[in-house]
């Protein structure tokens, strides 16, 4: 009981921080999760985990159960317990949202002090990319919000206890389970290990951390050999990202190499449009002027360390052995960056380790501090810049794995920036607080601004939902009847009955028609514009873009 009270007592500033934070994000949460709640689910992917919620709590019509299944998993206890509402998945969400925003104060906190870690983990929690989709159900922010747990224990079990793994590497693969590319923070977790030359004895707790992930994987591949037949559904979808195989069919499909870079000041801040679809897609608005202050201080604080970097190094820098390791890095950093895009994204990852190793060993003996640090967080940036980019299907959420890096790019700025003005001018240690305390008030002014202009309700998801009403009263025998329909997962989840997925347009008119003749839907409901010329069927029901198709020998 001394030991803890100790602890409090050595950290009691730093936890009324984290305490603070803790409160707004209560707060934040409390009211994206009512928004939410009246908006519902628009997106399809969500329903995909809605669905795979309710087969995995045995109420069954969940079909793709390949996908990720943490977040659906949680979401299935809540639904056993007889909470078989969107709100659930909306709530689980709300709680990895708090903890990523608090595991993001703690890893900062390593590195930063109260104020520049209080400012850096509020402007992760309100990027606009994140608050568009915190605790909208998708996997994004979860997997996230374990991926900074993850690196935070890593970092611990490095420095402090390697004991620490037994919880870093169960929780990566939790991290893995929520988010299947998620997987990649495992290149800045090893990073940061080997920079840090673990010895025989942290070795071994680092393979006991990693049989305990992998014991976590068992039940998991256990019910996917029983559901599906294949205990590592993943290895496909893996296979398909490093071919970067897609469509033009597919609704992201875009081959600019440089999208995610152009759309960061949308990412970081730009305003709530009245429209919920638009709002998951912030690259379509305009950043505002706190994007750019952030972004200033992102880019201000990186100059003035690297300049600090060179003027500390340079004058010892000047020996035979130093000139290789530096060309080294200039080649690998020219390899990286010429045959970026050009190449399978998994060769250019293997770069980037090559790149990040060559600099530590460029710079290891000049003594600084949080070099290990700060390669954590440039590669786990660029592990997921380079994959996303490189495959050809963008989608803004993508971006959230790659928000941490930004948030501590934000506290390193106000770091540099307050220890530059510091070394000029006497009694200057308040800069840092202010400038901290400053963007903490300009955050939470923008976050309150954002959630009171965020839409209240979707026109899709209020016709979608009153389509499924509709549809129960026409017809009392509904769940013994056949449906397909354009948004099948929608339906499947409103009807809490499997409905087909057909899509004209996906394919040929020649293909659809096989395709829709092998299910031989009783309904179909159709979400387009216009209207389809369906043989043997007649229209029973039109409501915004939506129109219901009946067989005409049902009756």
């Amino acid at each position: 009981m001394g030991k803890i009270t100790d602890i409090i007592h050595k950290n009691k500033v730093s936890l009324l921080f984290m305490a603070l934070l803790g409160l707004l994000m209560l707060i934040i949460t409390y009211e994206l999760v009512s928004i939410q709640s009246q908006i519902g689910v628009a997106y399809w992917d969500i329903f995909l985990y809605l669905n795979n919620a309710l087969k995995m709590a045995g109420m069954g019509i969940g079909d793709t159960l390949h996908l990720s299944p943490f977040l659906p998993f949680l979401t299935s206890l809540l639904f056993r317990a007889g909470y078989v509402f969107e709100l659930s998945l909306f709530m689980i969400s709300g709680v990895f949202y708090i903890l990523g925003a608090v595991g993001m104060y703690l890893l900062l906190k390593i590195r930063f002090n109260e104020y520049e870690s209080l400012a850096g983990a509020l402007s992760y929690a309100t990027f606009t990319i994140l608050m568009a989709w915190a605790v909208s159900g998708a996997l994004d922010a979860p997997a996230i919000s374990l991926s900074i747990w993850a690196l935070y224990f890593t970092y611990l079990a490095v420095k402090n206890d390697s004991r620490y793994y037994y919880v870093a590497f169960p929780v990566a693969m939790l991290a893995f389970l929520t988010r299947y590319t998620s997987g990649l923070i495992i290149i800045p977790m090893l990073l940061l290990i080997f920079f840090n030359q673990p010895q025989k004895e942290e070795i071994k707790n680092g393979v006991k951390g990693i049989i305990l992930g992998v014991l976590i994987y068992l039940p998991f591949m256990w019910y996917f050999y029983r559901q599906i037949g294949k205990p590592f559904p993943f290895i496909s979808q893996f296979s398909a990202s490093a071919a970067g195989t897609a469509t033009e069919l597919n609704p992201g499909y875009n081959l600019d190499l440089l999208y995610y870079l152009k759309n960061i000041p949308q990412y970081l801040s730009s305003p709530a449009p009245d429209n919920y679809s638009q709002l998951l897609w912030p690259s379509q608005q305009t950043p505002d002027l706190l994007a750019y202050v952030l972004l200033g201080l992102i880019i201000t604080g990186i100059i003035i360390y690297i300049i600090k970097i060179a003027l500390k190094t340079w004058k010892t820098l000047k020996t035979p052995q130093n000139y290789l390791k530096a060309a080294g890095v200039l080649v690998l950093g020219l390899l990286l960056i010429f045959t970026y895009g050009s190449i399978s994204y998994v060769y250019s990852e293997v770069l980037l380790i090559l790149w990040a190793l060559s600099v530590f060993y460029l710079l290891r003996d000049y003594k600084l501090k949080y070099l290990d640090l700060d390669l954590m967080f440039l590669t786990w940036f660029f592990a997921f810049f380079i994959m996303h980019s490189f495959h050809p299907v963008k989608v803004d959420r993508y971006f959230i794995t790659m928000v941490p890096p930004l948030a501590y790019g934000v506290a390193l700025g106000i770091r540099q920036i307050s220890s530059l003005i510091q070394t000029k001018f006497k009694n200057t240690t308040w800069i840092s607080p202010a400038i901290s305390l400053v963007l903490v008030l300009a955050l939470l002014l923008s976050a309150v601004s954002y959630m009171d202009k965020m839409p209240r309700e979707d026109e899709v998801v209020l016709i979608e939902k009153e389509t499924a009403n509709w549809l129960t009263n026409y017809d009392p025998e509904f769940e013994d009847r056949v449906i397909a329909a354009v948004r099948g997962p929608a339906y499947s989840w409103y009807l809490k009955k499997f409905v087909y997925t057909r899509i004209p347009g996906k394919v040929s008119p020649e293909v659809f028609q096989e395709l829709f003749e092998e299910v031989n839907p009783d309904y179909y409901i159709y979400t387009g514009e216009g209207k389809l010329t369906l043989d043997g069927y007649t229209i029973i029901r039109q409501r915004g873009n939506v129109t219901v198709y009946e067989k005409n020998t049902l009756n």
